[in-house]
């Protein structure tokens, strides 16, 4: 069931919620945060895991999918993507939520779970940035010179890895990320540097959970240990795999991984 939600600054956000849970019972919900210029489609592999057991709401991002598209002089900043979040999570839901973010959007969970405690069961964060990676500048020169569509089939297996197909590639350049707003991009992209979370995550208080891989490119399992040493009540999970997008690239195992997590904090409750 896709919804729309109204933003007091006007912005749209455009969500859905997938409930296959037995009806007579009150599910849990967890929550699917995406990462940068994709959409809620990004979680369309994992619906089927969890959704049997949890009602899931995947959103899109302001700039992103269906959401409103922001100017590439927009002001982002981590209050406006949090008081999205909570506005949403709050509208849909009364109890705390488990929230699960991929990439960025991995980031924007934990940070989340330090700010609003009370509103989360667990953080789950799929190879999420705590601090910002390097070519930014890189990414922006493709898109002023190619276009999204070429910047992303040209970044794309970089993210998914060896292992997915080109058809699989195809789709998330044509059907995802290609689909994005270029100015919500670049306003996106010219924030992006300054993300920093290192001292946020060392706040979490629901239980939490990091997943990495051991082939990225993009950051080493040793640089995020390090960091991931200073959570507390967290424990880390390393795929073996060459993809920084994980969870777009392994969705059935990331989402087990995630469901397993989940019902082991549960039963301790």
């Amino acid at each position: 069931m896709r919804s729309i939600f109204h933003c007091p600054d006007g912005c749209e956000l455009h969500y859905e919620v997938n409930d296959f849970t037995d009806p007579w019972l009150e599910a849990p919900v967890v929550v699917l945060i995406h990462g940068f210029a994709e959409s809620r489609q990004a979680w369309r592999s994992w619906i089927p895991t969890l959704s049997k057991k949890f009602k899931v709401i995947r959103l899109d991002l302001r700039g992103f999918g269906a959401s409103t598209p922001m100017l590439e002089s927009f002001p982002w900043s981590m209050r406006v993507v949090m008081d999205d979040l909570h506005a949403l999570i709050t509208k849909c839901t009364s109890s705390a939520v488990h929230l699960i973010g991929a990439k960025s959007g991995g980031t924007f969970a934990l940070e989340f779970a330090s700010r609003f405690p009370k509103l989360v069961q667990t953080v789950i964060g799929v190879t999420p940035p705590v601090i910002a990676a390097s070519g930014v500048q890189a990414w922006i020169d493709d898109l002023n010179d190619i276009g999204v569509q070429a910047w992303a089939a040209k970044t794309m297996r970089g993210r998914l890895g060896s292992q997915v197909s080109e058809q699989e590639i195809d789709w998330w350049v044509q059907c995802v990320q290609g689909q994005t707003s270029k100015p919500s991009l670049l306003g996106y992209l010219k924030w992006i540097p300054s993300l920093d979370i290192r001292q946020s995550i060392q706040k979490i208080l629901p239980p939490s959970l990091v997943i990495t891989t051991t082939g990225s490119g993009l950051r080493s399992v040793n640089s995020v240990k390090e960091w991931h040493a200073s959570m507390k009540n967290s424990e880390l999970f390393i795929i073996e795999g060459d993809a920084w997008h994980a969870a777009g690239a392994y969705p059935d195992r990331c989402a087990q991984i995630c469901l397993d997590f989940i019902d082991k904090k549960r039963e301790k409750v």
